[in-house]
């Protein structure tokens, strides 16, 4: 049973959102700080954290960079449920290493779509054991450990940026169109907001440091590694 931490500091949304979880099979577990719910990862990480932005103390965009910066909980996804609903706000909730947003007021139903696509892609990309390692130039890509090593130093990478990178690095000097890359990496079934993918390539371009080259922008095409 996948276990969902929600963290908002209103408790008719902690219990609105709880309640129908739970009635779609997940343990849920609600948190009114970003605090409390950080002190609660120490003893077990969840499988999808929800997260307000506007909260009291440490804020969602704190808490989001906290954990990203955590060797052992950068990998959890997280779904960024706001008031804040400008594209701004959405694309740095991204930037920030988000995997999803969600703005206030929500359909339930669709939050419980989104939720099920986290998770059910969250699981699709557990990697193969022996798996073999990709290399581009410096790059090192280990996609059993969910390692990415440039010029032999780890670099930290959201499972978005990972997927994506993974993809280049299958097919280098192959172009990709936006759609193929949320196809491949989020799925079909995922909203996603305008630039999302931009994003993504952005932040990943900045994490390659002297290799940021080695991702191309083909105008009006999309994004690829480029050959050889």
């Amino acid at each position: 049973m996948a276990v969902i931490f929600v963290v908002d500091d209103e408790k008719d949304i902690c219990e609105i959102v709880k309640i129908n979880l739970e009635k779609n099979g997940y343990d849920v577990k609600t948190f009114l700080s970003a605090e409390e719910a950080l002190k609660a990862m120490k003893s077990g990480k969840p499988d999808l954290l929800i997260l307000d932005i506007m909260l009291g103390g440490m804020d969602g965009l704190e808490m989001c960079k906290t954990i990203r910066a955590a060797e052992d909980l950068r990998f959890v996804p997280i779904l960024f449920l706001s008031a804040k609903s400008t594209e701004v706000d959405k694309v740095l909730g991204l930037e920030l290493g988000a995997d999803d947003y969600l703005t206030k007021p929500f359909s339930i139903h669709e939050l419980v779509a989104r939720v099920k696509a986290i998770l059910r892609r969250t699981a699709s990309v557990a990697p193969a054991p022996n798996q073999e390692v990709l290399n581009y130039k410096g790059i090192e890509l280990y996609a059993d450990k969910y390692l990415v090593n440039v010029d032999g130093s780890e670099i930290s990478l959201t499972k978005t940026e990972f997927e994506i990178l993974k993809l280049f690095m299958e097919y280098p000097g192959k172009i990709f169109s936006r759609d193929n890359i949320i196809d491949s990496v989020r799925g079909d079934d995922v909203y996603v907001i305008d630039r999302t993918v931009d994003v993504h390539v952005m932040n990943l371009r900045k994490k390659l440091g002297p290799y940021k080259g080695a991702i191309k922008t083909y105008s009006g095409v999309g994004y690829g590694l480029k050959a050889r």
